[in-house]
């Protein structure tokens, strides 16, 4: 069952490109509430962890539009002061290129919710109703804090990652996709260390603030 799964999802096109996007959007969604703004996002950071997947072994290839882009965002990430950042917009951790419309940008391509309804929605609607699916990614997105959703890396590392072969396939087969338990433990784990900081830096603060 799982190999016919799979087989369909290469038919329809669907992969990790759609997880990354819809999980973006629900990301972006559930903190800032702008729909149209939130497909902008998804597809936006679908194509640029794309590009980023191959840019390394895969340099010489890249066109030199998303060549300079991805060169100055790892810059800036790198820096995080420079003349450049003008140009740049940090975004749930995220440094993107903003059009005059406040959609999101990258290679010089504003990439709007039609878009993504193209290169997303639909595809996804061919398999599943694809409003089932935007449901899915919004409730298992929820299942986060915030504080995991506004970092980059540990969007990627705790929400995106476990899941990115397997989300389709569990919606499909369960209807529902909810975050693995170990990575859930991990999190609230991270959360009694962070809460355990917060009273050391306040007690330190209360001993020099007395003396």
């Amino acid at each position: 069952m799982s190999n016919e799964l799979e087989n369909k999802l290469k038919a329809f096109g669907i992969g990790r490109f759609q997880v990354m996007a819809l999980l973006q959007a629900a990301r972006y969604y559930k903190i800032h509430k702008d729909l149209e703004k939130a497909k902008s996002f998804g597809l936006n950071r679908a194509i640029f962890y794309a590009w980023a997947k191959h840019y390394g072994p895969r340099k010489s290839k890249i066109p030199n539009n998303i060549l300079k882009e991805l060169e100055e965002i790892k810059k800036l990430d790198e820096i995080k002061q420079s003349e450049d950042l003008k140009d740049y917009k940090e975004v749930l951790g995220e440094y993107v290129k903003i059009s005059p419309s406040g959609l999101f940008i990258f290679g010089g391509a504003e990439q709007s919710p039609s878009n993504y309804d193209h290169q997303v929605t639909m595809r996804i609607d061919r398999l599943i109703n694809a409003e089932k699916a935007w449901q899915v990614a919004l409730d298992y997105i929820s299942k986060f804090p915030d504080w995991i959703l506004k970092d980059a890396s540990k969007f990627y590392k705790y929400v995106y990652e476990p899941i990115r072969d397997i989300f389709f396939m569990e919606l499909l087969n369960k209807g529902t996709v909810e975050p693995k338990k170990d990575i859930i433990e991990r999190i609230k784990s991270l959360e009694i260390m962070l809460e355990k900081a917060k009273k050391t830096q306040r007690t330190l603060m209360d001993f020099t603030q007395r003396k």
